[in-house]
């Protein structure tokens, strides 16, 4: 037989003995009474006998009397408490998991007596205590745990001190929140925060003449332009006395006409003269019309400039405005930030 067929052979027969591991009589004894008692609990791998138990969704009330059933078990890799009513009391029935890798405790009512339980748990690697009324003491505690590696603390009466005494212990812990961290990181971000909205202090201070000069040229133009359509306002005026004193001519020239030819004596030189005045008045009517049409063209425009002038110093003058008060909102905003990075810093 060639060495690949003999090494393929080999590996067929060593699959199946890992896949087909089975679980002693006292795991499966011990699966059957975590499930009767309403949690879960399986074998964590094929070819891993060690045992995950979690109680954290069960349907019956899980108490201190539940985890009798634990007192003892050697191959519990990982177990699930989260939010049931254990207390300090139960956590003496886990004293004996010295196989215990992973252990979920938190929003239970554990405080550092029952913490202080666990301290024989050479092998844990993974604590949750989240929502507990556990402080620094319970961390003491764990510090002859040289294989715990990862510690969640939220919502605890844990302080950075106590954290940073735990770190010292078991350097390559990772402790969750990291006060000191990020108490560090906040230091920093505040810092450049604060710097940033000095910088932006010193940008709008710089931009506050510049939108001054700016305000006040367009108050000048806006002024100009009022005063163009003022002048042009008059000229519109004028136009329109202009057509009605026309109109009134013409209405006298054509009564005049009128007049005379219910006079059959009238001279002919005298009907002539009359009828051109009514031709000169009519023209001159139009000509006063058409003048005062331009004028009326001319003081829409000249409206419309003197409207976008207004409207430009107003929005000039709202920019002055808006500036000013951004330049005292982020001053006080760097201020703020400088006061927060040095409370920090006075944490430490």
């Amino acid at each position: 037989m060639k060495p690949a067929s003999i090494l393929l052979l080999s590996l067929l027969t060593v699959v199946p003995a890992i896949a087909q591991e089975e679980l002693s009589d006292a795991d499966k004894a011990l699966i059957k009474a975590v499930t009767d008692a309403g949690g879960q609990a399986m074998q964590l791998a094929q070819n891993d006998t060690r045992l995950t138990i979690a109680f954290h969704l069960s349907d019956k009330e899980i108490t201190d009397d539940t985890l009798k059933i634990l007192a003892g078990a050697g191959n519990v890799y990982a177990l699930n408490l989260r939010g049931t009513k254990v207390t300090d009391a139960g956590l003496a029935h886990l004293a004996g998991l010295k196989d215990l890798a992973r252990l979920h405790l938190e929003k239970t009512a554990v405080t550092d007596a029952g913490v202080a339980q666990l301290k024989g748990l050479e092998k844990l690697e993974y604590l949750n205590v989240y929502g507990t009324a556990v402080t620094d003491a319970a961390l003491k505690e764990l510090a002859g745990l040289k294989n715990l590696k990862k510690l969640f603390v939220w919502q605890t009466k844990v302080t950075e001190a106590g954290e940073e005494e735990l770190k010292a212990a078991l350097p390559e812990i990772e402790i969750v929140p990291d006060f000191k961290r990020d108490r560090e990181k906040a230091i920093v971000e505040a810092g450049r925060a604060a710097e940033d909205a000095a910088k932006e202090v010193e940008e709008l201070a710089a931009a506050i003449p510049a939108a001054e000069k700016a305000s006040a040229e367009a108050a000048k133009k806006a002024e100009e332009a009022k005063k163009a359509f003022d002048a042009e306002n008059a000229v519109a005026a004028t136009a329109d006395k202009a057509v009605a004193a026309a109109e009134k001519a013409l209405a006298g020239a054509k009564k005049a006409v009128e007049d005379l030819k219910k006079n059959a004596d009238a001279p002919k030189a005298v009907v002539d003269a009359a009828n051109k005045a009514v031709a000169d008045t009519t023209k001159a009517v139009e000509e006063a019309k058409k003048a005062a049409e331009g004028a009326k063209k001319a003081l829409e425009a000249k409206k419309k400039a003197a409207d976008d002038a207004k409207k430009a110093a107003d929005a000039a003058a709202k920019k002055i405005e808006d500036t000013k008060k951004k330049s005292e909102e982020t001053i006080k905003k760097a201020a703020e930030l400088k006061k927060k990075a040095e409370e920090l810093q006075k944490q430490g």
